[in-house]
């Protein structure tokens, strides 16, 4: 309870309402306003109300955290454009179970087309998988990509690519 008094969101909330409330109480009720002054207060408060409706469109329209697979060929797998990766970025593959998401590989972004496509060279996590983008474009459906890579990947990745 003590963090919510304190967060600083909502102390602006405070201050906002109580300006204001004293400002009101300072001046007298039949105090005449002068309507340039009142036509700047609604014109910032327009502005105040575009802004916040704008900034609640942009966080309606943020894009999923994971990225979305197209088909796996050529031995790369396509994934839709998205702002979540950039030309070179390591990526994530799960396998989803229910509730449970399984790391099968991670991959590299190769290239990014001008459509925005990004193809990305795939690894599997461990050996078992021998054919990893026959069996990504079979369950692609249960296979989700993140932008992010774990440590495990990223102990294989120095082993694997950065070694001489």
């Amino acid at each position: 309870m003590k963090k919510y008094f304190l967060d600083i969101s909502n102390l602006i909330s405070f201050a906002l309402g109580l300006i204001p409330a004293f400002a009101f109480f300072v001046l007298k009720p039949m105090l005449t306003v002068p309507l340039w002054f009142l036509l700047a207060v609604i014109s910032i408060l327009c502005i105040f109300i575009w802004l916040f409706i704008k900034s609640r469109i942009e966080l309606h329209d943020v894009t999923t955290q994971f990225i979305q697979i197209i088909e796996c060929v050529h031995g790369v797998c396509l994934c839709k454009p998205n702002n979540l990766i950039t030309y070179s970025s390591w990526v994530m593959f799960y396998e989803c179970s229910g509730e449970y998401e399984n790391k099968i590989a991670f991959g590299k972004v190769e290239t990014i087309t001008q459509k925005g496509v990004a193809q990305i060279a795939v690894y599997p996590i461990d050996e078992t998988h021998e054919n990893i983008l026959a069996y990504i474009n079979n369950e692609k459906s249960k296979i989700i990509v993140r932008p992010t890579i774990t440590t495990e990947a990223i102990q294989i990745i120095n082993k694997s690519f950065l070694e001489v």
